[in-house]
């Protein structure tokens, strides 16, 4: 049977010492974290609701050059999936 070594305990003036500034930054960050993780749920079923309408109505591609500007929702074949574009001029 191997010996395990005993962890040494901290010695005076050797403590760890906390960083406010790093907690801070790191809670701040851990906040727009979770924003964003609940904006990307909120998204999601967002998608799935237009990928349902879409096939609801059998299309898959959707046109409509009276929005501003003109909009193009086209489903990705085989994938709950869909990419909405916003025309410009140049998309023609």
């Amino acid at each position: 049977m191997a010996k395990t070594k005993k962890k040494q305990g901290e010695l005076p003036g050797m403590e760890k010492k906390h960083v406010k500034e790093v907690e801070d930054a790191a809670e701040s960050y851990e906040s727009a974290r979770d924003e964003r993780m609940k904006l990307t749920e909120d998204e999601t079923e967002k998608l799935t609701a237009l990928v349902a309408v879409m096939e609801k109505h059998k299309l898959t591609v959707y046109r409509n050059d009276a929005a501003v500007p003109p909009m193009l929702i086209t489903l990705k074949a085989g994938k709950t999936r869909a990419k909405v574009e916003r025309l410009t001029e140049n998309d023609g």
